[in-house]
């Protein structure tokens, strides 16, 4: 029996079987991987992209936007966005919440806003500072409106506005 055995043995070790059984392990071993390595992976985890827009509307009259949206949702259209705008006649600081909807640039934002305005706003105090909300609709394109409402913040001035509305048309966030 033995003798068989050792004879089996060697003519194993001087066969094409003597690659084919490791390759076959390997192979077998190795296969998941590369398929994983094929998959687009879709869960990076969130990411920051940046987030410009140009408006015009009161109070500020023309004003330029500049900040960075933080993409939370594994397809890119959902998460956190915080601006930084300056205007003719004010500068303002948002952050909240984005949503994307669509492929075409639609979508919208929901905003907690400080707003300070210059020395000649529409609608406003001059030199104050207001807090509030903000909503922002981008129908096509990040072609838009938002329109807002805020609170005075600052000590009373020379003005009689409580409150304001925020009104505009705009081109991105």
């Amino acid at each position: 029996m033995m003798s068989r055995l050792r004879a089996l043995a060697l003519t194993v070790q001087h066969s094409p079987m003597r690659l084919a059984v490791p390759s076959l392990l390997v192979l077998v071993l190795l296969a998941p991987a590369g398929a994983r390595a094929q998959r687009r992976d879709d869960s990076q985890g969130p990411r920051l992209v940046p987030a410009f827009g140009v408006h015009y509307g009161t109070p500020m009259r023309f004003s330029v936007s500049a900040g960075a949206a933080l993409d939370l949702n594994e397809h890119g259209n959902e998460g956190v966005i915080a601006l930084v705008e300056q205007g003719q006649h004010g500068s303002e600081l948002s952050a909240g919440y984005y949503r994307m909807l669509g492929r075409f640039g639609s979508g919208f934002s929901l905003r907690a806003a400080v707003l300070r305005t210059g020395s000649e706003p529409w609608n406003a105090d001059p030199h104050t500072t207001y807090v509030g909300a903000e909503a922002h609709l981008m129908v096509l394109l990040g072609v838009g409106g938002r329109a807002g409402f805020m609170r005075r913040a600052s000590q009373v001035s020379n003005g009689s506005r409580e409150s304001i509305v925020t009104l505009g048309v705009s081109i991105g966030s």
